[in-house]
């Protein structure tokens, strides 16, 4: 898991590191490096509030509870996955509430893609990071882009 640029200070550098963290945990449990562990499941969705939607790259909307069983499923689904955070932005601060953009280039050896991410967080003191995902939109960019 690498990510492209220096780390900002403040909120952008909380709203980075989470952003990191999470798919660093993706990246390991698909390509099944992490050990599948309930317990190490559970910390990863608590990451993501009740109401959590993912709105995918191709039109779908997802809820947390339908993403999450599907993901716990595909624990080593995709070996030698890489993932590579760029461009992390917070947009706004309201409130509890931010909004960030990201994109997501993800490499293994069957396929190539890459993601704009918009991300709305939820400020929560117990979060590891103090942020909580409360909805994410993905669109399909050309891999390799900036």
């Amino acid at each position: 898991m690498t990510s492209k640029g220096s780390m900002p200070a403040g909120t952008d550098a909380l709203v980075e590191t989470e952003i990191i963290d999470q798919h660093r945990f993706i990246e390991e449990w698909l390509g099944g490096t992490v050990p599948r562990s309930a317990q190490h499941y559970a910390a990863f969705v608590e990451r993501h509030t009740p109401g959590f939607v993912l709105h995918g790259p191709g039109g779908d909307a997802v809820r947390r509870d339908a993403l999450m069983a599907d993901l716990e499923k595909a624990h080593g689904a995709v070996p030698g996955l890489a993932i590579e955070i760029r461009g992390v932005r917070v947009l706004e601060e309201a409130g509890d509430l931010i909004a960030a953009v990201y994109e997501e280039h993800q490499q293994s050896p069957a396929e190539t893609s890459a993601r704009r991410s918009t991300v709305l967080f939820v400020r929560d003191e117990a979060a590891p990071n103090g942020l909580l995902w409360r909805h994410l939109h993905e669109t399909w960019i050309a891999p390799g882009t900036a």
